[in-house]
């Protein structure tokens, strides 16, 4: 028997997964929109949820801040997050093979620590994440004052 992802994540304290499936659709959309303001990038994402390894992820709202980071600021990013130059580079070289209409890559921080994902084969393109986000806008942002994020050409 295979525990539901909510139960085996919250035992060995792994989450991102959960986190990023919850929350793609708007991930996505910084994605895309970053991409195409910016060029290639990272989606870095700042969770400000306490205990997020506890998180029931059916019912709970997780809170973070998710930005793009285009690749000419991701050294200096991950130098404020401590992380070792090496990784740094190998990083850098994911920042410029991704592929931006079909891939995502996020680096997730909580807690002093940060955790990147390059997700692939995406079920959801981040061109169509962008695109359903902005036709369900008000689905999305809880403040009625800020307006459309979104081209209204796209």
């Amino acid at each position: 028997m295979q525990l539901p992802i909510e139960v085996w994540q919250g035992c060995s304290g792994y989450w991102q997964s959960a986190f990023i499936r919850e929350n793609l659709l708007p991930l996505g959309h910084v994605a895309w929109q970053g991409y195409r303001a910016q060029g290639r990038g990272l989606v870095a994402c700042d969770v400000k949820t306490a205990k997020a390894a506890s998180v029931n992820w059916s019912n709970d709202m997780v809170t973070y801040q998710a930005r793009y980071i285009p690749a000419a600021e991701v050294p200096d990013y991950f130098k404020v997050q401590s992380l070792k130059a090496d990784y740094v580079d190998r990083l850098m070289d994911a920042v410029q093979t991704y592929r931006p209409e079909g891939e995502l890559l996020i680096a997730i921080a909580h807690g002093g620590s940060v955790e990147i994902n390059w997700l692939r084969n995406l079920t959801i393109s981040p061109p169509d994440c962008y695109r359903q986000v902005c036709n369900r806008w008000d689905e999305f942002t809880l403040d009625p004052r800020s307006g459309r994020r979104c081209n209204n050409n796209d």
